[in-house]
């Protein structure tokens, strides 16, 4: 093989390795998008409503914000470090369940006119999901920031097929 080729495949091998450490994240990702989305259509929803509860779906969206531009970073600087995504998801978290207790005290109305008493039942269903994925990111983000993940493993064992 010639100096060349050689040079090419540790090219290769090392974007791979970034792709793979990059990947670790994919999760968060993932889930980050679908907040970001919902809170931003709860935003636009409740701009049209009269009083300040919008500004709760547009601060969680700012925070989705920040998660995703956290995550991005992690391209660039591959490391453990999962400050604002913890925080960001503890804040969704706490907020899913302030509003599943105002469902269940049909004191959600504020949060949701755009909704009938009928589909209160959607809501907490939504709500429900939305807490169950927030742990499942707090537990993958604690994985992760103790080097206990399951991809990082299989990263290291590729690194270790490399040599």
């Amino acid at each position: 093989m010639s100096e060349e080729q050689q040079q090419r495949q540790k090219q290769k091998q090392a974007l791979s390795i970034k792709s793979m450490a990059f990947n670790r994240f994919l999760l968060f990702r993932y889930v980050t998008a679908v907040f970001f989305f919902a809170n931003l259509y709860w935003t636009i929803l409740l701009l049209g409503a009269p009083g300040w509860y919008w500004l709760l779906p547009a601060i969680l969206f700012l925070i989705d914000i920040a998660i995703s531009i956290e995550q991005t970073r992690k391209y660039w600087q591959p490391d453990h470090s999962l400050v604002i995504t913890k925080v960001g998801y503890w804040a969704q978290l706490a907020c899913n369940i302030v509003l599943i207790s105002a469902t269940l005290m049909k004191a959600s109305q504020p949060f949701y006119p755009f909704i009938n008493g009928q589909s209160q039942q959607a809501i907490f269903i939504a709500l429900g999901i939305g807490v169950v994925f927030c742990i499942f990111v707090q537990r993958q983000a604690w994985l992760i920031s103790h080097d206990q993940d399951r991809y990082l493993q299989r990263l290291n064992e590729f690194k270790a097929s490399l040599q």
